[in-house]
């Protein structure tokens, strides 16, 4: 697969099968994405992988947090349908039995604790087209962000700051190409 097809092709999946990931075939993923670019070269990121019990213990918080969305997401204007679909999946992460955690490293400093988590941002997006690349199924979740503290008393960690967590596994749907809502790009001569 060619890089362009990766980027055009990778979906964020909501729905996977019951066929399990196999663990050579993700740390494989995992070790190729950290050879992502970081600034300064601090490599500043730090992958978990959540499987067996401790994803049991992952679903457990999502389910609670499940209900406390609600406002947020009608604050962002998602309508009843939305909302009811967005707070299902958190119930069960769309039948995944993997999970990825990407963290940052927290810095001294607002510049450096941003490098920080722009480096770490890139590293798990490499993370999520090697994994399409690979045949696997993620989707980049940020609603954890809300959760955070808790996570990290799950996790059992301490001085890093959440990126994203995606489910890993089979895709179990296509879903359709969504647009491109604008295109940002200035040129400045």
């Amino acid at each position: 697969m060619e890089l362009k097809e990766a980027l055009h092709t990778r979906r964020s999946i909501r729905k996977f099968t019951d066929r399990p990931v196999p663990r050579p075939l993700l740390e494989n993923v995992l070790k190729e994405a950290l050879w992502s670019p970081s600034g300064m070269n601090r490599q500043p990121w730090k992958f978990v992988v959540l499987q067996g019990k401790a994803f049991d213990d992952l679903i457990a918080l999502s389910t609670g947090m499940a209900g406390s969305m609600e406002g947020p997401l009608q604050a962002q204007n998602f309508n009843e349908k939305m909302r009811a679909f967005i707070t299902g999946f958190f119930k069960n992460l769309g039948g995944a039995g993997t999970a990825v955690i990407a963290l940052s490293k927290a810095a001294p400093t607002e510049l450096a604790d941003h490098a920080n988590m722009v480096s770490a941002a890139a590293a798990f997006y490499n993370f999520l087209l090697l994994a399409h690349e690979a045949g696997l199924a993620t989707c980049w979740m940020t609603g954890y962000l809300n959760v955070e503290a808790d996570l990290f008393r799950l996790l059992g960690i301490e001085g890093y700051k959440l990126v994203g967590v995606t489910p890993v596994g089979y895709a179990d749907q296509v879903p359709p190409v969504p647009p491109r809502k604008h295109e940002d790009i200035v040129w400045m001569d």
